[in-house]
């Protein structure tokens, strides 16, 4: 049995399928065909054969079993059948497949076959083969396909194809070949004339010997399952089951045998049911089964592609390979030539590669025909060198190169013939051979494709290539067209692919439908949208970067070789430098400088490497320059030493540029560098001519990346005006870019030749206009080319080989150091002139030469289409019907914010740079910027309404005075430069006054300039800032000069015509929102179920906080809603609660924003209706309200609209609307309007919230203003700062109605002042600022500078900056809103028409009914919009005195402004001497009535409207009382380190704090009696005299008591600013005046729980209800007394605390009969028990912890140790200190642990951790004598020896004690520490008992003559000798409680057990007990009638009604004295309405 198995197991070409087409499977019916039948057959009979021989073996009687063995022979010649029948299915392949399954089964089956038998089937299968050859060739005829058409059924099913298309009788011997069909119908006549030549050589041949195969059951099934997973569907599914089947049994081979046959059938059943279903037979063949798809069943026909997916694959790399492979040459010529030692055959290599790069540069065709050429050429070179290189390592090969050459061995190895070892040999063999290798596929594989995509004059456009056609076809159906502008295309590339074939499309459509694509396949073609879609990407960004490179490519190759040039100053180099210095301004010249450039740099590279060749020896002909003497040179010794001409021998070839080098790679790789960029700019060049033949599309004649953005597209979107500046930022900033540029000169160098780039400057900027520039500006580049080229040759110098050094080198009389000579710019051999700052003069040489081709361009057509017109016009509209520029004003977009930003706001941040400008830099000059700046801030709105002339001489101005800066700075630098010593010792004044500090490195040496008594001022120089000011200066001329700017102007002017508009529109709305407020219905209140985010538009604060709220509550919800979810949801729970937590943010935001409008709501509406009448002003429209049709019913208006100009021109006039009026809906609709609020309406949140912290910010600008003023004074704290903050307090707050011009016009030039002369004393020559007083007078705050706040420091100016800038925006927006001028009543200065009406006529009813008509003179041009004045009638003001003279005139003299005016000609002479007295009066009056008429309005104000902020005047001095508190150590001396209660407890307070204590509380008694008695003068006094003390207090009396400086010290600095809020509320107080009716304690207003809690909290602060019931008393009339009132005070708060109680029930109601809600009784009673228990065991808990968890270490300081006998004298003392305590270790912690292992021991150690443990180490030997008399000696010797203790001392009389004595149990070494000075002995941790010690008497004869001394020694038994002399004592320390925590923990736990538990428990028992006895005054069902009656005393009381407050009074005690009284006044209304029923 066994040999039988491995019979038929052991053959292992049996079942060889290596000849089945298995690799060469089609892509329609014979793929689907040979890959399902292949692995049927594969598997089936694997299963059948496997089968079988595990069964016992047949003996067959009748057959030989000889043929059994030949027939898998049989079955191996025979398998060529299968192709046959496999290549293309049809009705004559199918002979071939069932006979190719038949033998194969008869094999599987063991059924024997006889050798004629075989033969029989061979002779007959040839003549079947020979009949299909025959029919398929006639076939071809055209008869044959005229009977049988090849779309018939009769042709498709016997597989009869016209590879041949028939053509007509004319033309019969032509043959066409039909190319549609795809491979496999080609293929099949092939395959089967193979099969036919098999079976005739088999014939002929026979068969030889049996092969044995394996086959494995684990494979077969292994397949059945790989085939079932593979072809999906139901059938197959089958397979799959069965397998599993199997694999799961535990006899699986004995199931595998039983199944196989029946495998073997289903196999064999499904194979030919693919194959009948692989044949083109689909229209005749069923699609479904019923309802299913047979496509579910496997029996479908699988489409397939027109190409393969592995040749498509194949085509992309090949197509990449032919691109890129010359690259890796590229890359390999490189590798090749520099690899390893420079030898002659790799610079043959270089020089190879250069020329075909020169080539491909100068001649591009001559290039492409000598290619191939080149490669050959290169690849019999590379042979050449490698069969050199490789024969010459034989031996007589040297000698026979030698021989034949003529060469040396040097020679020769230089050449790159030597002899190398066998490593390096084999390294220079490999990189030769891989180049080769290399250049041969290059040559074969790659050079045909790469020709044809290179060619130029052959390119194939895009929509005739057929991939690109059907990808477009395909692609148009899924996505949308892209917009090719944004690649640079233009717009009429939208559709490269026409002519698309109709009826291929229809057919795809018809397919889609009838084959619905599976999920895999509905993936697949996902990604291959996706990776279409990148593709386009893709393709995108390179046109885009290849059009970049095109238009700057020339630049980059231009910047990088003068680079080179200039890192290397060489003659070489220098042709690079002459040829791009004239090619930048020259255009023509550009192309041939290139051409020259690549020649060039290649023969720069290639006498690098020759000279690096071992037979280059520079040393042979360097030569030796001799020093000059002394006297006949300036250069001094160690000058000559460095110097380039004496150090070293001078080679004469680095002149020229060439130099020995260590890597030729490193040395040569810049101008490698630079030939690849050149190189690469005509590779971008062709690259584009190449693409735009491709699309058929010429070159654009402008070059811009994005041609769609042109002029007409710039106001379309940011985007768009990206692109437009993109395309044309040069165009239209070129010149500007060109000024910077030449700055950047000037800071770069600072020299004498950048002097000439100066007057350049100077002689451009004087000029102006853009025309006379241009006229100058070709002269300007030629100046530009030739200068570059003079400064180059500067650099390069005279050859150093001629050893001559320069002239100015020479011994003269001429003074010339190496230091001018640097800043002179000369040549020298030792302070070379740096050649690297020339890229600064080469990038201003470019941007120069494009300016001038802007100057050209500029004026064609075609530019100032599409990039529009570049004038610098002063007036641009003259000319101009209307502005081009459309109105950005009220913005509609993004870009018109921008706009804004730019063209409105960016004058004042060039103001604000040109004032850092002049701040951080202190000068002369920095004081010009400043002046410049104040001026301009002061005028800068009246200056942007000025004529555009005007304007721009006064700008012109500043930019002069800004380059002249820049041009003496560069003048100066000689003297900080040149002259720094010199100057620092005579005139050191200078260099402080002009801050001269050399800014270039390199002069001297900083160490050798530092001196204290003159320093350089290094911090201040430069022209940095000088240059950012310059370039904003520029811009903003730009701003002015242009469209856009002329709307800035027209809305200027518009403000300036609203005059007080905003004043009136502010009143009004105050007084009619009153009105409204009662009309208005209340908001409906928001359920749980409406989105939290939605708020109402008329809401609250608390509106919106119910609002989130409501969706707060909802999170339980949907919390446990997320948590019933299952485990295979975690990833949709994170999600939902991330959703959650981000609404949340949404909804915080919405809030915070929507609270922000609501504080700003009346700012908003009001800047609204001023923004809508500016731009009618603007627009030329009036209104006029119809009164028969504006009614509170319809408000609207009529409105004729009558259109000039394109303009609106609505005549109807404005009648004093208010802005709740202009807003209301549909009052008017104007569509520019609409667009704006509809674009702020729809920002995303984070724009809603910046606008509207911006609208606060504007709304309270005044505040805003006064906080800065007073941070600047913190941080100053100097006597110049303080005026301001004084002025803010006492003026500005205390103005009626808000602070006047003449107050912001003082702060503004009180602040310019103030910085001018800060900046003045900046200065370092003034002696105070030098570096000694400084540093001696650091920390003095009474330095006088310093108190003057003219301290020379690093920020003395940037506060002051931030103020004058929020000093400036408040005045911007007074003037805006017309509040600037306007000072006087409503009524005064109400708003009239001619205010805000532009044109028209205003018509106003005069009393007999009729229209006067006043016309208002307007331009129509919004330029020419002036300030118009009002025709107002004269009326004779109350300051003029009327004077009655001889004739009949009255002359009237104005006194208000100080002036005599004689009105009459008849003025008599005899009231002279009353004009002279009148006149004297009238400076007294001048000087009088401003102060009289500001306090009088104070004071005296009808329209004051009082209000009541005392509570937040009390809150901010409890504040500050709370500061001065816990702060007091703040306002001491020395009490910086101490605390509160260790300073009170030491009796010891500071005087400062005490002080401040006491007038911080005598101002709060003070302000309460202000309050009461309603002295408003009082309160304005008092007022005054409390910030003129606290002022004088806070910055000169406490810096001198606490010696600290105020802006040091945070606690006074705090105290200070919340005292600064003190004093602004109290200012309003004073404004507004006092309320004139206090009723009740502020906090009793309302009736909540806050307010409760408050109150509560009032009432239990000691002494605070008494003192205020005490002063409220004495200050207020009354007539009752003390007791009374406090009687009545009681009384009142306890009905407010019923009160409250009683409405937190009816607003949580509790319905009868229903028992308390658990969360109330646990949460009150809970709350109760567990404070209970606390206090109970407080004591405890307090105590334990406060020294376990919070507890600080406490180690000694002091360790003494002392050793008695009784009473006597002590034997042993020993003190040691903190050097001698050692804190513990963890290491030495964990060995204590370890030691002891007793549960007793380790539970007193765990107590203290390694920090509380530390270790005494106590000297053995005593610290003091033993001073003992010698009764007391006698005495112990008697007691110690009659006491039975084991201790004999050895004493005696003059004899030393030399034996130690044993004292056993003696010494204690572990000893506890508590918090007491006794320490003690820690017993646990003893086993036995103490340690034994020796103690040792000591004495010294040798100290004096009369005695010696005597002291003891103590010495730990056993010890080590080294360590006897110490005694270790390990000490456990207890910790401490905080110094924080003394006060508490110092009682102990039964002290705080009395003095906290039982007082506590007082206290609550207090409250819990005697209830009832209070049953009948607090259990008041409704105290409403009780309150009235207090709030009734109140009111009388406050209106003088004294007798009826004390009849109230008997009524209210009646009330408490009558129980009957008190109830009937208790009920509730409900009781009382039934008792009088």
């Amino acid at each position: 049995m066994n040999t039988n198995v491995r019979n038929c197991l052991g053959d292992p070409k049996l079942f060889n399928f290596s000849v089945f087409p298995e690799n060469v499977l089609g892509k329609e019916n014979s793929e689907m065909a040979c890959s399902t039948s292949f692995k049927c057959a594969k598997t089936i009979y694997s299963a059948l054969r496997i089968k079988c021989c595990f069964f016992p073996p047949i003996r067959l009687h009748w057959f030989d079993s000889n043929l059994y063995d030949f027939l898998p022979v049989y079955i191996e010649h025979f398998s060529a059948v299968f192709p046959s029948g496999i290549t293309q299915p049809s009705a004559f392949s199918a002979i071939y497949f069932l006979l190719f399954i038949g033998v194969c089964t008869w094999w599987a089956c063991h059924l024997p076959i006889s050798h004629v038998g075989f033969n029989a089937l061979c002779v007959m299968v040839g003549f079947f083969t020979a009949g299909h050859m025959i029919c398929l060739y006639l076939y071809q005829s055209l008869l044959a396909q005229a009977l049988f058409p090849p779309h018939s059924l009769w042709a498709r099913l016997f597989g009869l194809k016209d590879i041949i298309i028939a053509g007509n009788c004319s033309l019969a011997y032509d043959l066409n070949l039909n190319d549609s069909h795809d491979w496999p119908v080609y293929v099949n006549p092939g395959i089967l004339f193979f099969l036919y030549t098999t079976i005739v050589t088999v014939l002929k041949t026979g068969c030889n010997g049996p092969n044995q195969f394996f086959f494995v059951l684990l494979c077969c099934f292994c397949v059945v399952q790989v085939w079932s997973i593979t072809y999906h569907s139901w059938l197959t599914f089958v397979l799959l089951l069965w397998a599993c089947l199997i694999w799961i049994l535990r006899a699986r081979r004995h199931a595998a045998s039983l199944c196989s046959p029946f495998i073997l059938l289903y196999g064999l059943a499904l194979c030919c049911l693919q194959y009948i279903w692989a044949m083109e037979l689909q229209p005749e063949l069923p699609t479904t089964v019923g309802t299913m798809s047979l496509r579910q069943l496997g029996l479908d026909k699988e489409e397939a592609g027109n190409e393969s997916v592995l040749k498509v694959l194949g085509g992309i790399v090949m197509s990449s390979y032919a691109k890129y492979w010359i690259y890796v040459c590229g890359g390999m010529f490189i590798m090749v030539s520099f690899a390893g030692k420079l030898v002659a055959y790799k610079i043959i290599y270089m020089l190879l590669f250069l020329l075909c790069l020169c080539l491909y540069q100068v001649y591009y065709s001559l290039w492409r025909r000598m290619l191939k050429l080149f490669w050959w050429l290169v690849v019999a070179y590379t042979m050449l060198v490698l069969i050199s290189i490789y024969t010459y390592q034989f031996e007589d090969f040297p000698g026979y190169w030698r021989n034949f050459t003529g060469f040396t061995e040097e020679q020769l190895a230089a050449i790159g013939l030597e002899t190398f070892a066998l490593s390096e040999l084999f390294t220079s063999i490999l990189i030769p051979g891989f180049f080769l290798l290399a250049c041969i596929l290059q040559l074969h594989y790659f050079h045909k494709p790469f020709m044809r995509i290179t060619d130029l004059d052959h390119v194939t456009p895009i929509h005739n290539k057929k991939k690109l056609s059907s990808y477009r076809k395909k692609s148009s159906e899924r996505t949308e067209q892209s917009d090719s502008g944004n690649v640079g295309l233009n717009t009429e590339e939208e559709d490269l692919v026409t002519n698309i074939d109709e009826e291929s499309e229809n057919e795809g459509k018809e397919k889609n439908l009838e084959m619905m694509p599976s999920k895999w396949g509905l993936v697949m073609d996902r990604l291959l949208v996706l990776s279409r879609r990148f593709s386009d990407i893709l393709t995108t960004v390179q046109v885009f970067l290849w059009r970049l490179l095109e238009f700057h490519i020339l630049k980059m190759v231009a910047l990088l070789s003068v680079w080179v040039a200039l890192e290397e100053p060489s003659v070489m180099n220098l042709v690079l430098v002459v040829l791009w210095s004239l090619a930048m301004p020259y255009g023509r010249f550009r192309p041939m400088a290139s051409c020259l450039s690549t020649v060039w740099v290649c023969v720069i590279i290639v006498c690098k490497m020759l000279y690096q060749l071992s037979v280059v020896n520079p040393e042979e002909y360097s030569r030796n320059c001799s020093m000059p003497l002394i006297n006949s040179t300036n250069l001094l010794p160690e000058e000559m030493m460095n110097s380039s001409l004496y150090k070293e021998p001078v080679d004469p070839a680095k002149w020229f540029g060439i130099r020995k080098d260590v890597t030729a790679l490193g040395y040569s790789k810049n101008h490698l560098i630079v030939l690849m960029l050149l190189v690469f700019e005509a590779t971008v060049y062709r690259h584009q001519a190449h693409h735009y033949r491709q699309i058929q599309r010429s070159p654009p004649p402008i070059p811009a990346l994005f041609p769609a953005a042109t002029r007409d597209t710039l106001d379309q979107g940011l985007i768009p005006c990206f692109k437009y500046l993109l395309n044309y930022a040069f165009y239209k900033f070129g010149l500007e870019i060109c000024f910077l540029m030449t700055v950047n000169v000037i800071g770069q160098r600072m020299n004498f030749l950048v002097i000439i780039h100066g007057c350049w400057l100077v002689a451009m900027l004087v000029r102006r206009r853009r025309e006379a520039i241009a006229r100058i500006w070709p002269r300007y580049c030629l100046f530009l080319s030739i200068f570059m080229i003079y400064q180059y040759l500067l650099c390069v110098g005279i050859p150093p080989a001629l050893c001559i050094d320069y002239p100015w080198r020479w011994n003269t009389p001429v003074l010339m150091n190496s230091a001018l000579i640097k800043w002179i710019y000369l040549p020298d051999f030792y302070t070379v002139p740096n050649s690297k700052n020339l890229i600064a003069d080469f990038v201003l040489l470019m941007c120069a030469s494009q300016q001038w081709k802007v100057f050209e361009c500029e004026h064609t057509e075609e530019w100032m289409v599409l990039a529009g017109e570049n004038t610098d016009e002063p007036e641009p509209m003259e000319g101009r019907p209307f502005n081009p520029a459309p109105n950005f004003i009220n913005c509609r977009n993004y870009l018109d914010m921008a706009k804004v930003l730019v063209f409105r706001h960016f004058f004042w941040f060039v103001l604000s740079v040109v004032f850092i400008t002049g701040a951080t830099r202190i000068s002369v000059f920095g004081l010009g910027y400043l002046l410049a700046c104040f001026f301009f801030l002061l005028f800068g709105t009246q200056l942007l309404v000025k004529p555009s002339r005007t304007r721009l001489i006064l700008w012109d101005c500043l930019i002069i005075y800004n380059v002249a800066v820049i041009i003496s700075k560069n003048l100066l630098s000689i003297l900080a430069c040149v002259f720094v010593f010199e100057m620092q010792k005579g005139f050191c004044w200078v260099i402080q006054l002009f801050s001269l500090v050399c800014t270039i490195k390199g002069y001297y040496d900083p160490k050798e300039v530092s001196d204290n008594t003159c320093s350089l001022p290094v911090e201040e120089a430069g022209i940095i800032w000088d240059s950012i000011c310059f370039l904003c200066l520029l811009l903003q001329r730009r701003i002015f000069l242009s469209f856009y700017f002329l709307h800035v102007i027209a809305e200027l002017q518009a403000s300036a015509k609203q005059a007080s508009r905003y004043y009136y529109l502010f009143e009004s709305d105050s007084e009619d929102e009153d009105e409204q407020q009662s009309e208005e219905q209340k908001p409906q209140k928001q359920t749980a179920c409406q989105p939290f985010f939605m708020i109402p538009t008329k809401t609250t604060g608390s509106d919106i906080l119910f609002s989130l709220l409501c969706y707060l509550n909802r999170l339980p919800i949907i919390c446990c809603c997320l948590c019933t979810a299952g485990h295979g949801e975690m990833v949709q729970r994170i999600m939902d609660i991330l959703r959650f937590l981000w609404a949340i943010i949404l909804a915080m935001v919405d809030g915070l924003t929507q609270w922000l409008n609501l504080l700003t709501k009346q700012y908003r509406e009001t800047s609204t209706v001023l923004c809508n009448e500016r731009y009618f002003i603007i627009h030329k429209i009036q209104f006029i309200v119809d009164s028969r049709r504006y009614n509170d019913n319809c408000p609207c208006l009529n409105m004729d609209v009558l259109c000039a100009e394109d303009q609106y021109s609505v005549p109807l006039v404005f009648h004093d609307l208010s802005s709740s009026e202009t807003l209301r809906p549909k009052f008017f609709f104007i569509e520019e309007l609409e667009q704006s609020r509809e674009f702020f309406n729809n920002q995303n949140r984070l724009l809603k919230l910046l606008f509207a912290m911006y609208n606060l910010l504007s709304a309270n600008s005044e505040l805003v203003c006064y906080f800065i003023i007073v941070l600047n004074n913190v941080v100053s704290a100097s006597a110049i700062s303080l005026v301001l903050p004084i002025l803010v307090f006492l003026w500005a707050m205390l103005a009626v109605p808000r602070p006047t011009k003449k107050f912001w016009m003082t702060a503004i030039v009180y602040t310019e002042v103030m910085v001018v002369v800060k900046y003045i004393f900046q200065f370092g020559f003034f002696p105070w600022n030098s570096v000694y007083e400084l540093t001696l007078n650091e920390d003095k705050p009474f330095f006088p500078p310093r108190i003057l706040g003219l301290e020379k420091t690093d920020n003395y100016i940037r506060y002051d900056l931030l103020q004058l800038l929020a000093l400036f925006f408040h005045r911007s927006l007074l003037m805006r809103y017309g509040l600037w001028d306007q000072e006087g009543r409503l009524e005064e200065q109400g708003p009239s028409t001619e205010s805000f009406t532009v044109e028209g006529k205003s018509r106003e009813r005069d009393e007999d009914g009729e229209r006067k008509e006043d016309q208002v003179n307007t331009t129509s041009d919004p330029e020419n919009l002036g300030f118009t004045e009002m025709n107002q009638p004269q009326k004779v003001r109350a300051n003029t005195i009327l004077l009655f003279g001889t004739g009949d005139c009255i002359n009237t003299i104005d006194l208000e402004p100080c002036s005599t005016l004689v009105k009459c000609p008849c003025f008599s002479q005899e009231c002279s001497s009353l004009i002279h007295v009148f006149f004297f009066s009238c400076s007294i009056q001048s000087a009088y009535s401003p102060a009289q008429g500001f306090f009088k309005d104070i004071l005296h104000d009808d329209y004051r409207a009082a209000t009541d902020v005392y509570a937040l005047m009390f809150l901010t001095d409890v504040i500050d009382f709370i500061i001065i508190v816990f702060g007091f150590w703040a306002f001491g001396k020395h009490s910086a380190a101490a605390d509160i209660a260790s300073t009170l407890s030491e009796d010891q307070v500071p005087e400062a704090f005490l002080v401040m204590l006491l007038i911080q509380f005598s101002t709060m008694i003070i302000d309460r009696a202000l309050y009461l008695r309603k002295a408003v003068l009082g309160k304005l006094i008092f007022q005054v005299t409390l910030v003129f003390g606290i002022h004088f207090w806070m910055f000169f009396i406490l810096p001198a008591v606490t010696e600290r400086m105020f802006n040091q010290n945070f606690v006074a600095q705090l105290w200070y600013f919340v005292k600064c809020i003190y004093f602004g509320l109290s200012a309003y107080q004073i404004r507004c005046g006092y309320p004139t009716r206090i009723l009740g304690n502020f906090l009793t207003k309302k009736y909540n729980h806050l307010n409760l809690f408050l109150f509560q909290g009032f009432r239990l602060v000691p002494f605070l209800v008494e003192l205020r019931a005490v002063m409220d008393w004495v200050w207020t009339d009354t007539t009752l007394s003390l007791s009374n009132w406090m009687c009545v005070e009681d009384i009142y708060a306890n009905i407010f605390i019923i009160k409250c109680s009683r409405e937190t029930e009816k607003k949580y109601p509790q319905p009868k009969g229903q028992k308390k809600k658990k969360i109330v009784k646990y949460g009150m009673g809970g709350l109760i028990i567990f404070f209970l228990i606390c206090i109970i065991w407080f004591p405890l808990l307090f105590i334990s912890l406060v020294r376990s968890v919070v507890g600080v270490v406490n180690h000694p300081i002091d360790v003494t140790v002392t050793v008695k006998l009784g009473g006597y004298e002590p034997l042993f003392t020993m003190s040691v200190q903190q050097q001698s305590i050692q804190p513990f270790t963890k290491e030495e912690y964990d060995n204590l642990t370890k030691n002891f292992g007793d549960n007793v021991a380790m539970q007193f150690i765990t107590l203290y951790s390694y920090e509380d443990i530390v270790t005494a180490m106590i000297e053995g030997s005593s610290g003091s004598v033993w001073r003992i008399s010698p009764p007391s000696r006698q005495e112990v010797i008697k007691e110690l020896l009659g006491s039975p203790v084991d201790l004999t001392l050895c004493i005696k009389q003059m004899i030393f004690c030399l034996f130690p004595r044993l004292v056993p149990h003696m010494f204690p070494n572990y000893i506890r520490a508590p918090n007491g000075a006794e320490a003690k002995p820690v017993s646990q941790l003893y086993k036995d008992d103490y340690l034994n010690i020796t103690l040792s008497l000591k004495s010294d004869r040798s100290l004096n003559s009369s005695g010696n001394q005597e002291w003891w020694d103590i010495a730990i038994a056993s010890c080590r000798p080294s360590s006897c002399g110490v005694l270790p004592m390990v000490i456990f320390n207890d910790k401490v409680s905080p110094p924080s925590l003394g006060f508490l923990a110092g009682y102990g736990i039964m002290g705080l057990y009395v003095s906290v538990v039982l007082v506590i428990g007082k206290f609550v028992r207090g409250f819990f007990s005697e209830i009832s006895h209070s049953i009948m005054f607090e259990e008041l069902p409704c105290v409403d009638r009780i309150l009235k009656l207090c709030t009734d005393i109140f009111l009388v009381r406050e209106t003088g009604e004294l007798e009826l407050e004390e009849e109230l009074y008997s009524k209210l005690i009646f009330l408490y004295r009558s129980p009957e009284t008190m109830i009937k006044w208790t009920r509730d209304s409900l009781s009382r309405d039934q008792d009088r029923h």
